[in-house]
């Protein structure tokens, strides 16, 4: 018997879910609301960008764009969002923290307090009824019945059920926030940022007109969808119980350390080991584990830009 199908023979499908899921009103409207238009831009710019391709071409502008934009925002999901306001594995102060908070809103994955308040609902409960995107169990806390439904599922379906997380009840230290709360207002202004402003200029300084279109279609809106897929390979591929990648450590979920993964989203792949040691802001536990946010973030404290640092489970005082 695996890990899950020892949790999932303890649980009833569809019972009563925990506290902070909310399953009707404003927030679930919302929830809505954001995900058509966000993953409507991004959905254009995917079908978009095949066509453009194959009658316009791209040139080396809107690759170097695409490689820029997508490093950046994913050092914003891993070390900004994940590492910095989800499980405050480090301190730094207002400038540096405005600028995590930019760069992950960048990503154009939610809001900071949606993105917090989903991830820490996932640390309670993974991969358990409650659990914002399992690949066991849906939104209503009801098992899947197929593997391949539970991985579309963690891929991205769960983006579409009636279920979301109260902000109220996981990320209260993020609504008293006033930088993290300005850029959770602010959010659509940075997601326009990130898929076509920066992308057009950059394209039309370099290249004119047509490169300025191409790099919003194919730097843009198609990264954007990119970038989203790959963060979104870290709630299915590693949580597949050992399916792919392995489990360094015995945990009561499917964690795994998966080494694509791991490489795309720079050391977010490492997912047994982050739910082995939560708050550590470094993740790579061998010589062959690859954690760039991790490194980053141990960059930035040798530096003096960001302050005491999980290591071990065990905050290292500077």
């Amino acid at each position: 018997m695996t890990a899950i199908e020892g949790v999932a023979s303890e649980q009833a499908a569809g019972r009563e879910m925990p506290p902070g899921v909310l399953v009707d009103g404003p927030l679930v409207n919302a929830k809505f609301r954001d995900s058509y238009i966000a993953f409507g831009l991004m959905f254009t710019g995917t079908i978009a960008t095949p066509v453009w391709i194959y009658t316009q071409g791209i040139g080396r502008v809107e690759i170097l764009v695409f490689l820029g934009m997508f490093a950046l925002s994913t050092v914003g999901i891993g070390v900004g969002m994940h590492r910095l306001l989800v499980h405050r594995s480090f301190r730094c102060g207002p400038v540096m923290r405005a600028f995590f908070c930019a760069i992950a809103t960048m990503a154009v994955q939610g809001s900071v307090l949606k993105w917090v308040s989903n991830h820490r609902r996932h640390h309670l409960h993974t991969d358990k009824p409650g659990d914002v995107h399992s690949p066991y169990y849906d939104g209503a806390g009801n098992e899947h019945d197929s593997f391949l439904k539970g991985m579309l599922y963690a891929q991205g379906g769960w983006v579409w059920d009636r279920a979301t997380t109260d902000g109220e009840y996981y990320a209260k230290d993020i609504l008293a926030d006033p930088i993290a709360m300005f850029f959770t207002r602010t959010r659509w202004y940075w997601y326009a940022a990130s898929a076509v402003l920066i992308p057009g200029v950059i394209g039309f300084a370099f290249g004119g007109v047509r490169t300025m279109i191409g790099c919003v279609v194919v730097s843009g809106l198609f990264r954007s969808y990119v970038m989203t897929f790959a963060t979104s390979l870290v709630n299915s591929v590693c949580h597949s119980d050992g399916r792919y990648g392995y489990r360094r450590y015995q945990t009561d979920d499917g964690t795994t350390n998966e080494f694509v993964t791991t490489l795309i989203t720079f050391g977010e792949g490492l997912h047994n080991n982050h739910h082995r040691f939560p708050r550590d802001a470094y993740l790579s536990h061998a010589w062959y584990e690859i954690d760039i946010n991790g490194l980053i973030i141990l960059g930035l404290a040798k530096l003096g830009l960001v302050q005491d640092v999980f290591l071990g489970g065990v905050r290292r005082r500077s």
